[in-house]
C-alpha cells in the first residue's frame, strides 16, 4: 500500500512538471498563444464533463456544444461587439429545443435531463473560461496560482498530518488539516500578488477576505467535480493527465476561482 502512494505520489508530481513547462512556454508565447490555450482547456474540459453523464452517447450533441462553447470564448477576440448573453441565449434556446424535440410523456424526463447536462456544460465552462480571457496576464497567473497552491499545499499536509475528514460523503480523502493548509495557501499567494503586482487595491484585512474567499471557492470547485464524479460513480473524469485524471480533475477549482475573481473584482471596484 506503501509502495503504491509513493508511485502515486511520484506520478502526480511528474505530470505536475510537464504541466507546469507547458504553461511556462505558453506563457512566453505569449497572450495570443494563452488566448488559444484558454480556449482549448474549456473545449477538453467541456467534453469531458459531458462524457460524464454521455460516455459514449450523443457524441454529435457533445461535439456541437462543445463547438458552441469555443466559438464564444473566440467571439472575445474575434466578434467583441456581440454580448455574451447572445451565446447564453443561443444555448438557451436549443437546449429548450431539445427538451422539446419528440416530446412524450415517455421521453419527457429523459430529454429535460439532456438539455439541463448541456446548458450546464456551457454555463460552467466556457461561460467561465471566457471571463479569464478579459483578464491581464498577472490576474490570469493569480487565478491559476491560486487554486495550484491551494490544492498542492492540502494534498500534501492531508496525506502528511490529515486526520479529520471535512466531508467524506462527498470526497472522503480530503482533510480538515489539508483545506485549511489550502486556505492559507490561497491568501499568502492573494497578497503576494496583491502587494507585488498592485492587481487588487484593497486594505490588509480586505485582502485576507478576498485570498479566503477564492480559496474557499478553489476547494468547492474541487468538492463540486468530486459530487458529479460520485453521481455517475467515475473515478476520473478522463485519463489524459497520469496521476490526476482528466482536464476537467485539473480545472474543476480553477472554474470557481475564475468566477470568484470576476464578482468580487467588480463588488470591489464599484465600492
Amino acid at each position: 500500500m506503501a509502495d503504491t502512494k509513493i508511485s502515486a505520489t511520484k506520478t502526480r508530481i511528474k505530470t505536475a512538471l510537464i504541466l507546469a513547462c507547458i504553461l511556462f512556454f505558453v506563457i512566453y508565447l505569449g497572450k495570443t498563444a494563452i488566448f488559444y490555450f484558454i480556449c482549448l482547456v474549456s473545449f477538453l474540459a467541456q467534453w469531458e464533463f459531458l462524457s460524464l453523464f454521455f460516455k459514449n452517447k450523443k457524441t454529435t450533441l457533445k461535439i456541437f456544444y462543445c463547438f458552441l462553447g469555443t466559438i464564444s470564448i473566440l467571439s472575445y477576440k474575434y466578434f467583441p461587439d456581440i454580448p455574451q448573453i447572445f451565446f447564453v441565449g443561443l444555448v438557451g434556446f436549443i437546449s429548450t429545443f431539445i427538451s422539446l424535440k419528440n416530446f412524450n410523456h415517455d421521453t419527457a424526463q429523459e430529454n429535460m435531463k439532456t438539455a439541463s447536462i448541456l446548458m450546464l456544460s456551457f454555463i460552467y465552462l466556457p461561460v467561465v473560461f471566457g471571463f479569464m480571457t478579459t483578464f491581464s496576464l498577472s490576474q490570469q497567473l493569480l487565478v491559476a496560482l491560486i487554486p495550484i497552491a491551494s490544492d498542492t499545499c492540502a494534498y500534501f499536509v492531508g496525506i502528511s498530518f490529515g486526520k479529520h475528514k471535512i466531508w467524506p460523503t462527498v470526497s472522503p480523502k480530503k482533510s480538515v488539516e489539508g483545506c485549511a493548509a489550502g486556505l492559507i495557501a490561497a491568501i499568502i499567494v492573494l497578497l503576494i500578488f496583491a502587494y507585488q503586482y498592485h492587481i487588487v487595491y484593497a486594505s490588509f484585512p480586505t485582502l485576507v477576505l478576498f485570498g479566503a474567499l477564492l480559496g474557499i471557492l478553489a476547494q468547492l470547485g474541487d468538492f463540486f467535480e468530486s459530487a458529479l464524479k460520485r453521481t455517475v460513480d467515475i473515478k476520473d473524469s478522463g485519463f489524459i493527465l497520469p496521476g490526476h485524471g482528466g482536464v476537467l480533475d485539473r480545472t474543476d477549482s480553477l472554474i470557481f476561482t475564475i468566477a470568484g475573481f470576476e464578482l468580487f473584482t467588480i463588488l470591489l471596484n464599484s465600492l
